[in-house]
């Protein structure tokens, strides 16, 4: 039975004859003991500087997924073997295996990424002298086990992978995430601030990881936050981004200044609550961290607590959709004219914005540029930033008076939008005779 686990922090892997530790890579596993060759290709693929550890996870999914259908497969008698090994396999199987998925409801764009992983793993084989003339990476005219064909980005492929149809995912509009961050801050007195400023860090293009990786000594002080806001100054924040690249995220001063709010009050109060339950409590030093343990947040709980205030919103997506929000507008923010009043050029655009989103690719943004140019997003990026700050913080003042039962006809003018005086005068008075009678 293929499955499998991950190496540990005593992992250690040769690179140039210099030892470098290896936690965390998945190991395949079949009744033999290591699956060796898709092991290999996996330790290959998580040092490689180009990929992080989660694609690598999902490389070794695909690999257990086939190979565990492989195993379920019976070779033909002349083949003299009563199971197939990796190094047999072919089209037929690959063929084989589609139809096999298809026939279960499985969707042409998952069968399609398990298939583009596993013959890239047998390209690797070819490459590295694992197989020899087995896939067809050659300029010749002989019959390969494996077909293979150059792309027009000059990468081997698999020519029969399943082609999915264009699938179209929901991205919200600044109204659904208005939505969003209203039922975030409503719905929860303990992480609902905390939540908020997660999706605006999202919606500023940050992935999952880069969100989690920020530290608290990164953030500024109230000082410092009060003159950005005086010059209108773009904080930059360093984290160690997909690719294993260093990338920058661009924080305003108003989302600087709240996430300042949340780590010397409700960040602070869950520190010290934990550590009067734990006295041998350390402090993880990142900004987001549980509200019940005090620890760092997973990107699995990210995600899945995202999305399920979307749902609650009634706001179609995922927590994911949230930073394809944010690329469309950091797509907006570089679109415009330029210096002569021409309408800047749409690789001019891609290339500043892919600098900003942290994407090596520009050409991967151009649906978002589509997206802004159809639905007139750059002139509405800035205000609606503003906006959401001051939303935020009248909910989360809102809150806070709520508890005073006194200040009620206070709320109740907030609400409405009444001239606020007379309920002030009156509250006033009510202070004023009640700290008499005190006297």
């Amino acid at each position: 039975m293929i499955h499998s686990v991950k190496t540990d922090k005593r992992c250690m892997a040769t690179d140039f004859r210099k030892k470098i530790s290896a936690p965390d890579i998945p190991v395949l596993f079949d009744d033999d003991g290591i699956f060796v060759e898709p092991s290999r290709y996996l330790m290959f693929c998580a040092l490689n500087d180009d990929l992080a550890l989660g694609s690598v996870k999902t490389y070794a999914d695909h690999l257990q997924a086939f190979f565990k259908y492989l195993d379920t497969l019976k070779p033909p008698v002349e083949f003299n073997k009563k199971k197939y090994s990796w190094s047999d396999i072919t089209d037929k199987h690959f063929f084989s295996y589609i139809r096999h998925k298809k026939e279960g409801g499985r969707s042409d764009k998952y069968i399609g990424q398990v298939i583009t992983t596993v013959f890239q793993f047998y390209r690797w084989a070819e490459e590295t002298g694992l197989l020899k003339k087995h896939v067809a990476m050659y300029d010749d005219e002989y019959t390969y086990s494996i077909s293979a064909q150059l792309n027009k980005n000059k990468k081997w492929v698999w020519p029969y992978t399943p082609k999915p149809e264009h699938e179209f995912q929901p991205v919200p509009t600044s109204d659904d995430l208005e939505k969003v961050h209203t039922h975030a801050m409503e719905s929860s007195d303990a992480v609902g601030f905390r939540d908020t400023l997660i999706m605006s860090l999202m919606e500023r293009t940050a992935r999952r990881m880069d969100v989690l990786q920020i530290k608290v000594e990164q953030i500024p002080s109230i000082d410092e936050i009060e003159d950005a806001l005086e010059t209108d100054t773009i904080f930059h924040i360093e984290v160690f981004g997909k690719g294993k690249v260093t990338r920058t995220l661009k924080i305003t001063p108003e989302l600087a200044e709240d996430i300042r709010d949340y780590i010397d009050n409700d960040r602070a109060d869950i520190v010290a609550k934990i550590r009067k339950k734990d006295k041998t409590y350390k402090d993880p030093g990142k900004v987001f961290i549980s509200s019940n343990y005090g620890v760092e947040l997973s990107p699995n709980y990210v995600s899945s607590r995202l999305s399920g205030l979307m749902k609650e919103a009634d706001v179609k997506g995922t927590g994911h959709r949230i930073r394809a929000k944010g690329l469309t507008d950091i797509v907006a923010s570089h679109d415009g004219y330029d210096k002569d009043g021409k309408p800047m050029r749409q690789e001019d655009v891609l290339l500043l914005a892919s600098e900003d989103a942290g994407h090596k690719n520009p050409k991967s943004l151009q649906a978002y540029l589509a997206r802004s140019r159809a639905e007139g997003v750059a002139s509405r990026i800035h205000a609606a930033g503003l906006s959401r700050a001051l939303d935020d913080k009248i909910i989360k003042q809102r809150k806070t008076l709520s508890d005073y039962a006194q200040l009620q006809p206070v709320l109740d003018a907030i609400e409405n939008g009444d001239d606020l005086s007379d309920s002030l005068l009156e509250l006033l008075h009510k202070i004023n005779n009640k700290g008499s009678e005190a006297i």
